[in-house]
């Protein structure tokens, strides 16, 4: 442990300071008090990497805005909602209502680098679908004050031609959560985006810049039912795309993208994928007197597979020698490379590559005239057959399905549960978390769970969605479900609960055990105090805004919600085991079996021997609401010397 109180951090990390440090590392000379010297930056640089008077890129109003949104920390935090959750206790499921920015800011301390798939369906930017009117000055507030969660209330809004700035309103709301994402994806994540041709054009541009064009896979054209409200002036609008990208270059994510193989061309399987028996192993570009490393005579005994090579080559006479009968009589049959029109040619590979690679690339079989020959496997290549998805009619099996599934049309144009179950059949990873910030009627979640029941995977899945309102005149307002937040959380307990019921008989054992539920939070400003003056206070409000700063924790705030704050800050995952448990007379709370406890009642202030007897648990951390200690630092102090003495690390909330 650390010989100082540890305190919990009141914001998300600040990203524009650690990218500072990183840079440090590589250019000391260019950082001073933490913060990039740009101009020395440039003398350190090639003149061609530091002239900026030419480049290539997308630029539109209000980027540099959109770059420094996704740098700001927040105070924000998720604050549990047991209520609309289901086996909260077992499931490693997760469904957040909120502001997808602010909750990808609080997911980067425990998720960086942890997301394997990430699918969003975000707002075309059609005129009336867009709602992410973000305030970058002060987005948590504006948030609360959207959703109504303050006493000002609000509205969310929508994009249309006539506000200006049409396509870059949609480009600051996308530019930062991308790339808010791309910091949570895996290093063999995938990331897919669903779009249509209003934006697709911008968002390639926008992907290309923020994980590079090297992580580029492909553009998808995904077949759909077109309906009267999505037709152009002259064509019915038949199609929509999606874009694949990677977390690293392309050209490594073979063994980490799950192709789909032409399996009328590619016949054969091993423990490497897909291939066919195609060219033979002897070459045909030179002849063996040019190559002489390259003529040997392989022996290979069909009953065991094993092959032995003999360097039978006479090089004066530019011929093989005797054939090894003691090898013959083991079993051995000799293969010899070809001798065409007088010319004996070599082998493609020298004899130490032929004994290293011979099991896994190499095929033996007879040829046409009974002999054995030796063969190359032709592995399969590229990442799917076609990227035209002609099968996934997402409109009306979406439709069909979510309004069976309601009893109700309550959401327009629900994604394809089958498309979004091949996506995800994309990642070879069946243990593989799942993220979809855009989460709109639950589509993403669905599919985990179906595609779990079907391929006996363990995916998880995180879903996040605005509580963006239906409309008070709409069919769903009037069957409840004022937003689209409670049809997503609906959906994904009805079809959890159909997938167990159709497929229990299926699940091999695992019905018991088979993760179909969802730990639901609430995004929510800080639980603990925060510096919120402004000029316009009066002597009187700054009194009270002091006042209020002697408290640690709000008032109102549950200890529930104040442990969720405490382990996201700490970087703790929001499904982790959670327990209260009763040390010497102290409600605690228990997480990952003890690995942490803290004691979060501002109410009570422990005695010294409650804190002993806390301490002796050994937790690895220990976490106390500072407002328990009531001002007694003397407490305090006798605390930090237990928690030394224990070796725990000590933290303040």
């Amino acid at each position: 442990m650390t010989e100082e109180l540890n305190e919990v951090p009141r914001t998300t990390p600040d990203f524009a300071t650690e990218a500072a440090t990183k840079l440090a590392e590589l250019f000391p000379e260019a950082i001073a008090d933490g913060k990039v010297d740009v101009e020395k930056l440039k003398e350190l640089l090639d003149g061609d990497a530091a002239d900026s008077s030419e480049r290539f890129g997308l630029f539109w109003p209000g980027k540099r805005d959109a770059i420094r949104a996704a740098q700001t920390a927040t105070t924000a935090t998720l604050m549990p909602d047991k209520e609309n959750s289901v086996d909260w206790d077992t499931t490693q499921n997760v469904f957040i209502e909120g502001d997808n920015l602010e909750v990808l800011k609080i997911l980067q301390k425990h998720y960086y680098g942890q997301i394997k798939m990430i699918y969003i369906d975000p707002p075309y930017n059609t005129g009336n679908d867009f709602v992410y009117a973000d305030d970058y000055a002060d987005s948590i507030g504006n948030y609360l004050e959207l959703t109504g969660q303050t006493d000002e209330g609000g509205k969310l809004s929508t994009n249309s031609e006539s506000a200006g700035r049409f396509h870059s309103n949609w480009l600051n709301m996308i530019y930062p959560r991308l790339k808010l994402a791309r910091n949570l994806l895996a290093e063999n994540g995938i990331l897919c985006v669903s779009i249509d041709d209003t934006e697709q054009s911008k968002l390639r541009e926008v992907c290309n810049e923020i994980f590079g064009e090297q992580s580029f896979i492909s553009t998808f054209v995904i077949d759909k039912t077109a309906q009267g409200a999505n037709q152009s002036l002259t064509f019915k609008q038949q199609h929509e795309y999606m874009l694949m990208y990677v977390r690293k270059s392309a050209g490594s994510v073979n063994s980490d993208l799950q192709t789909e193989v032409d399996t009328a061309k590619y016949r054969f399987r091993d423990s490497r994928g897909f291939y066919a028996v195609t060219n033979s192993f002897d070459s045909i570009n030179s002849p063996l007197s040019s190559n002489r490393n390259r003529g040997y005579t392989v022996y290979f005994n069909e009953r065991t597979q094993e092959a032995i090579v003999r360097d039978e080559y006479v090089r004066e006479t530019d011929t093989f020698g005797a054939i090894s009968p003691e090898l013959v009589s083991r079993g051995f049959e000799p293969i010899r490379p070809g001798v065409r029109n007088g010319v004996q040619y070599p082998w493609n590979w020298t004899s130490a590559r032929f004994l290293d690679e011979y099991k896994d690339e190499l095929v033996f079989k007879r040829n046409r005239e009974g002999r054995l020959a030796i063969y190359h496997k032709n592995r399969a290549k590229g990442f799917v057959k076609d990227t035209t998805l002609k099968r996934f009619d997402t409109r009306k099996s979406g439709n069909a399905l979510v309004a069976s599934l309601l009893e109700g049309k309550y959401f327009d144009y629900p994604k394809s549960v089958e498309m979004l179950k091949w996506v995800l059949s994309k990642q070879s990873d069946k243990e593989a978390l799942v993220l979809d910030f855009f989460a709109g009627s639950g589509t993403t979640a669905h599919a985990v769970m179906a595609l779990n029941a079907e391929d006996g995977g363990n995916r998880r899945c995180i879903s996040v969605q605005l509580p963006e309102s239906t409309g008070t005149k709409t069919e769903a307002y009037n069957a409840g479900y004022e937003t689209v937040s409670v049809i997503a959380r609906e959906r994904i307990r009805r079809a959890g609960a159909k997938i167990l019921e159709e497929e229990s008989g299926k699940l091999d054992g695992r019905a018991d055990s088979f993760d179909v539920g969802f730990r639901a939070y609430k995004l929510v400003d800080t639980n603990f105090t925060k510096w919120k003056a402004d000029s316009g206070l009066s002597e009187d409000e700054l009194v009270g805004l002091f006042s209020d700063l002697a408290d640690s924790a709000n008032d109102h705030a549950r200890p529930e919600a104040l442990l969720t704050e405490v382990l996201l800050k700490l970087g703790f995952s929001l499904t982790e085991k959670i327990e209260t448990v009763e040390v010497a007379g102290l409600s605690v709370f228990s997480v990952a079996d003890g690995l942490v406890m803290a004691y979060l009642d501002e109410h009570t202030q422990p005695t010294l021997d409650q804190l002993r007897a806390l301490v002796a648990r050994e937790p690895e951390r220990l976490v106390i609401l500072e407002d328990a200690f009531k001002g007694n630092d003397e407490l305090k102090t006798n605390l930090v010397q237990e928690c030394r003495t224990r070796n725990v690390d000590l933290w303040t909330a």
